[in-house]
């Protein structure tokens, strides 16, 4: 099953040569998704960076740095999303963004 999956999905990006425009609504949305969740995640960064000066509780603290981890995990993956997918699709360009 995972071979027909796979010779499927390759077969797709064979043929696949297209572009997203930057004013297409999926853009829109994605650009309001970005800002949300980037201004979300400084603001939670913000927050364990606080919990981690102030607290001295060890098991607190271990919390704060995963917190920390995963805003920056997160941000990673909303801002490098386009350049993924115009590297696996094989799309000239996804929402501005160019392979």
């Amino acid at each position: 099953m995972k071979s027909i999956v796979l010779v499927l999905l390759m077969g797709g990006m064979a043929f696949a040569e297209f572009s997203i425009p930057s004013d297409q609504p999926i853009c829109n949305l994605y650009g309001l998704l970005k800002t949300f969740g980037t201004v979300v995640g400084i603001l939670v960064a913000a927050y364990s960076g606080f919990m981690l000066a102030s607290v001295t509780d060890l098991k607190e603290r271990n919390d704060a740095k995963a917190l920390l981890g995963g805003v920056a995990v997160g941000l990673i993956v909303i801002w490098i999303a386009p350049l993924v997918i115009t590297n696996l699709v094989g799309a000239d360009s996804v929402c501005g963004w160019t392979s």
